[in-house]
């Protein structure tokens, strides 16, 4: 049949229409576990601060199940370098397409980021998919990342010590630390020279996990942590209680240092000590504040060591119990130029099931509720899996500014240069210049 000029245009029309509906459906990626259209991936890099072997396991895995893949690479970067090495990567145009990082980057590299819409990806589907701690990632106007595994803050203790003394379980409690354990476990003096440390506070160049502590002690506080508001700014509410009552960083503070201080009766440490978690790996340190991600390397540190782990202490009357969790995620950059291709892998990893692998792979928890409802048989997963609902964090403007403040903050005041309300008033402004 011939066909009129008309009809012939409608015919090409429509099929342009046709061929530009199915490149378009080719590289759409649903939400993490959706989408099972064939997309070509093409190169992608992906940039993070987990370890690089599991995640090229995991990215191997895809390949051999969709030759796509085999362009997708992981590069890791310490926490130290990261930040600088993107800057500079990013001003050179040879930036990464993806990054995997911890909540605690967020806010220095939430600019570079693009953000997943909420008419994308709701709300209620990102509370019903992922655990309360990880909605750290959905901000005002999107989610900044597709949630992957915590880190929860946990307690390890040296069973042999806490045998030794009578007692065969770890404090459930602050008061329980504090008012039972303390007296019988510590070992001092008659100068107040410590011999036996019990627990590593107060300080913080030699307390790896300060920050997490400070932080732990402050959302089991109730602490409305940092929002953002109206204006996009951040609002820093570290001393306000979601139920008005008391001031959590004060609370906080104030305990934290006690154990710093030699003229306190819960004096236990100092700066001219080791760092806590070797001189807890030595046998020296009766508890010691670690990730859960923390104790397969103990273990392998020294495998004589005989200690375990266990949820950190909660307040005697808390209602609701907490601590701290760093949140991994997954980001696309603004400056990717294969977005198409960086969607596809971004849900292939965000989905339920390789976020799992990733997580368990580096001694985390996964994310997604589905998994950690399942619970985990591993020695320390049996713990940490129960820690990481209970897991919540704070929009910090980075740890390489952060950390310093809170060290000035702890100083002092242990050495008696300002008053906790004064240190704490000084470090609040500090911290508000940086975001």
């Amino acid at each position: 049949m011939k066909l009129r000029p008309f009809e012939l245009t409608l015919v090409v029309i429509f099929s342009c229409l046709a061929l530009f509906a199915l490149v378009f459906l080719s590289g759409y990626k649903g939400s993490p576990g959706g989408g099972d259209g064939e997309v070509v991936v093409g190169s992608v890099e992906i940039w993070g601060t987990l370890p690089q072997q599991p995640i090229i396991d995991v990215l191997d895995q895809l390949s051999d199940q969709d030759e796509s893949y085999k362009r997708v690479s992981y590069r890791y970067l310490s926490p130290e370098v990261f930040d600088d090495t993107l800057t500079r990567a990013l001003a050179d145009d040879n930036g990464p397409d993806l990054v995997l990082i911890s909540h605690e980057k967020l806010v220095e590299v939430r600019r570079r980021i693009q953000p997943v819409s909420f008419d994308f990806y709701s709300i209620r589907d990102i509370r019903n998919n992922y655990l309360d701690g990880a909605q750290v990632f959905a901000l005002d106007d999107g989610l900044y990342a597709y949630p992957i595994a915590v880190d929860p803050l946990m307690m390890y203790w040296n069973t042999d010590i806490l045998a030794t003394e009578g007692f065969l379980d770890p404090p459930r409690t602050w008061e329980e630390l504090v008012n039972s354990m303390f007296p019988r476990l510590i070992e001092r003096a008659s100068d107040r020279t410590i011999l036996r440390s019990v627990v590593a506070m107060g300080e913080s160049s030699n307390i790896r996990n300060s920050f997490g502590i400070i932080s732990s002690l402050l959302i089991q506080g109730g602490t409305e942590g940092v929002t953002i508001g109206d204006n996009g700014n951040y609002q820093i509410k570290l001393r306000v209680s979601t139920n008005g009552s008391g001031d959590p960083l004060r609370s906080a503070v104030d305990f934290y240092t006690r154990f710093s201080k030699p003229s306190n009766a819960l004096y236990s440490w100092n700066r001219s000590f080791t760092e806590d978690r070797q001189k807890f790996v030595s046998g020296e340190l009766a508890l010691y504040f670690g990730y859960g991600s923390e104790g397969p390397l103990m273990e392998r540190i020294n495998p004589n060591l005989n200690f375990d782990i266990a949820e950190i202490p909660q307040g005697a009357n808390a209602s609701v119990r907490r601590t701290y969790g760093r949140f991994y995620g997954l980001a696309m950059m603004k400056s990717s130029d294969n977005e198409a291709g960086a969607s596809a892998v971004m849900g292939s990893l965000g989905s339920a099931n390789v976020s799992n692998r990733i997580a368990v792979e580096n001694d985390m928890v996964p994310a997604t509720r589905s998994f950690v409802s399942a619970g985990s048989n591993d020695t320390y997963g049996r713990l940490t899996y129960q820690s990481a609902p209970i897991a919540l964090a704070w929009l910090n403007p980075s740890l390489p500014a952060t950390e310093p403040i809170f060290d000035t903050m702890t100083r002092d005041i242990n050495e008696n240069r300002q008053e906790v309300d004064g240190a704490i008033s000084d470090a609040m402004q500090r911290l508000k210049s940086e975001y």
